[in-house]
């Protein structure tokens, strides 16, 4: 997963309290086989049509790179109609156009379109803001990822997952390739946890648009920001935890549910040497959300 800042950073929240509450792995898995989590068989919201909408805040950075921290909001949705999965991201849409088969082994691949915000208003560093404000951009691209059910246990679940976009907007703004692995477990037939970790790749293009400083720029901040100039490169790996439970103790039947969410990213070459980071912020980016879902 992309960033945590301005529009990202309303992705990330969303889409980590979605993810959490959405994960269906107790409900895919032979749950009886286990004694402690043995119950009657209920009928299960993801057997089919299904969508779950969250809503939620995390204290985030203002933008990537940044020291100064904040409440924001965040909404997400996700859900399976027809066999077709769809995920929002932040201002964005996922799709899944391959269909669930039976057995352990799932397989995705669909389109990925996003709307990037970066910097494109004002930030809370009086030195930043002087900076001309970035073009919001249109990014198009598509995923891929495969996963596999019981694992260790028959309510875990591992996968693996890539992305890749492209800024269609006509801004330069290049393109990057993301790639994750998740574990996801259920704790009880209501209750579960995960962990997962990614890394980010971004072209020369992408690296210049959001990190570089021009010298327009740098005469913008009286030249308290010098110039420079940016080059591709992994721009960052991240870890995560999650954690989340169902308010009447069970994922299978939908219903309300809580989730939070602990994340560290560190940020890396360009996306870390440039000033925006290294002079006026931090490489070392922290966030911690907490949010409310209903799956149906």
């Amino acid at each position: 997963m992309p960033a945590v800042g301005g529009a990202a950073a309303l992705k990330f929240t969303a889409m980590a309290i979605a993810c959490m509450i959405a994960t269906p792995a107790l409900a895919n898995a032979d749950a009886p086989q286990l004694d402690d989590l043995a119950q009657p068989l209920l009928d299960d919201v993801f057997d089919g049509d299904y969508a779950i909408v969250a809503v939620g805040a995390g204290y985030l950075p203002d933008y990537e790179g940044s020291n100064d921290y904040g409440v924001m909001p965040g909404v997400a949705a996700r859900g399976s109609v027809g066999g077709i999965g769809f995920a929002t991201r932040g201002i964005g849409l996922e799709l899944d156009l391959v269909p669930n088969l039976p057995g352990n082994v799932e397989v995705s691949f669909g389109p990925d379109i996003r709307y990037r915000t970066v910097r494109s208003g004002s930030v809370k560093d009086d030195v930043m803001d002087l900076l001309p404000r970035l073009d919001k951009t249109v990014e198009l691209g598509f995923g891929a990822g495969v996963s596999v059910k019981n694992v260790l246990t028959p309510v875990d679940s591992i996968a693996l997952s890539a992305s890749t976009r492209w800024d269609v907007s006509g801004n330069g703004a290049g393109q990057s390739i993301s790639a994750q692995l998740s574990y996801f477990t259920a704790l009880s037939p209501g209750m579960g946890a995960g962990l997962s970790a990614g890394t980010t790749w971004v072209n020369g293009d992408y690296a210049d648009y959001y990190y570089a400083i021009s010298p327009v720029g740098s005469v913008a901040t009286g030249e308290q920001l010098p110039t420079y100039d940016a080059d591709s490169g992994f721009k960052d790996w991240e870890v995560r935890a999650y954690y989340g439970f169902d308010f009447d103790g069970d994922f299978r039947n939908g219903g309300l549910g809580l989730a939070l969410a602990l994340s560290y990213e560190r940020l890396l070459n360009s996306a870390a040497d440039t000033p925006l980071t290294a002079m006026r912020g931090d490489a070392n980016q922290y966030a911690a959300m907490i949010g409310l879902g209903y799956a149906f």
